[in-house]
């Protein structure tokens, strides 16, 4: 089977470039012949793709204007960025497909999902199409967003601003009209289906015209394929105290996050600690920035923050250094977490805020802790618990993240696609 992988931002922090990348593999790994369709590439794309998978770029094929569509990329808001990006790529999409004719295309990420798709499946005709609905709605994402706007704009958020209005035009009667026409006509010429990894993401487009296309499925997690550290040595090469326990924070600080509640909650951890934050820092989300927080709360001396990139070589390093990964989210926080996933590969106890399937996956799998959203008295109490746990709580915490890996791995999760992927060619031949 041939497939058309198309995802325009995986070249920006933040995004899904790891979750696209062991997609892709194992959907290689399982049989398919993949063409990866991105804007600039993935972060941390390997050097060596499968012998199946052909990555192709909007940059690496626009000749004498690379400089200028990489003017744009770097020098835009990161909105509009996104925005360009996503246009750039599904243009490139189409005229692949018109090459190669792939047996289906499958969209995993781009800016404004809800329009960004129907516009590609309208423009198409007789495909087999697939999209992973990683977001809320935009009904949904709409929610107080006068407040959200205001709160945005007195913390100097302009990209956060930006997005928020723009969305709200798009969100207007005019707009979801505009959404419908392009769907009805998408699906009149074409079989389409929709993957939702939570139900919390799935039940946001109740109202939506293909709310009965929407296929459930598992986010995968990947079995690192590194020996493992001992966590004196993992630490020892990041630089890190050797005493005290260690509490890992792996990510971008996207504005879902909230990461004031642990510097809040650390003054009072028990015994000696280090905060350690992994990940770039986006000026998008000050608020979110651990640099000043660990500034605000005088906790400059317990934290450690590598304010970059993590290539995937380096991860095993982080995950084996710490005790436990901190995952603190906001209250109306529903959607899975990628860094979950990562954790769970690397059999590293969570204490993680206690919501939607996060905190669900947590408490059924006994993956670790769960505390309060957004409480700091929790968060301290939580990992007082922890604290005190011996060291046979912590191996069965262990062999349950092992369990939660091997029942949601890659191979697993792109054995459905594939099924998915069969079932719509099928509808395409009237089968």
């Amino acid at each position: 089977m041939k497939v058309l992988v198309v995802e325009p931002l995986g070249h920006m922090g933040g995004h899904y470039a790891a979750h696209t990348r062991y997609f892709v593999q194992a959907l290689a790994d399982a049989g398919a012949v993949v063409t990866l369709l991105t804007f600039d590439g993935l972060l941390g794309e390997p050097l060596h793709w499968k012998a199946q998978v052909k990555p192709v770029s909007f940059l690496s094929q626009s000749g004498t204007f690379y400089p200028v569509w990489r003017s744009l990329s770097c020098h835009l808001p990161r909105s509009l960025s996104s925005i360009v990006a996503t246009v750039c790529a599904f243009r490139l999409a189409g005229q692949q497909d018109r090459k190669n004719k792939s047996d289906v295309i499958h969209v995993l990420d781009a800016a404004m999902p809800d329009y960004a798709f129907p516009w590609f499946a309208s423009r198409v005709n007789g495909r087999c199409l697939a999209f992973t609905l990683f977001l809320d709605s935009r009904e949904v994402a709409l929610k107080n967003w006068h407040a959200r706007f205001r709160d945005s704009f007195t913390k100097r958020e302009i990209s956060g601003s930006f997005t928020l209005c723009f969305s709200s035009l798009l969100g207007t009667r005019p707009g979801t009209a505009l959404k419908r026409f392009l769907y009805e006509r998408a699906a009149r010429r074409n079989r389409m289906a929709f993957v939702s990894y939570t139900k919390a993401v799935r039940e946001s487009y109740t109202g939506s015209p293909y709310y009965d296309k929407i296929v459930p499925m598992a986010r995968g997690v990947a079995i690192p394929e590194q020996a493992g550290f001992e966590p004196l040595e993992a630490r020892q090469v990041l630089g890190l105290p050797q005493n005290g326990a260690v509490f890992l924070h792996f990510g971008s600080n996207h504005p879902d996050k909230n990461l004031e509640v642990i510097f809040q909650a650390a003054k009072d951890f028990p015994g000696p600690y280090t905060l350690l934050f992994a990940g770039k820092v986006d000026s998008v989300s000050k608020a979110n920035d651990p640099l000043a927080l660990a500034k605000k709360y005088g906790l400059e001396h317990n934290s450690v923050i590598a304010n970059r990139y993590i290539p995937e070589d380096e991860m095993p390093h982080y995950f084996h250094a710490a005790d436990a990964m901190i995952l603190s989210h906001r209250r109306d926080f529903g959607r899975a977490s990628g860094v979950l996933a990562t954790t769970a590969q690397f059999g590293l106890p969570v204490v993680a805020s206690d919501v939607g399937e996060i905190g669900d996956a947590v408490k059924n799998y006994g993956l670790g802790l769960t505390f309060e959203a957004e409480n700091p008295e929790s968060l301290r109490a939580t990992i007082s618990a922890f604290a005190s746990l011996g060291e046979e709580e912590r191996r069965e915490m262990k062999k349950n993240l092992s369990r939660f890996a091997q029942d949601h791995s890659w191979q697993e999760v792109a054995q459905r696609h594939l099924e998915l992927y069969e079932g719509l060619s099928l509808q395409c031949l009237g089968v």
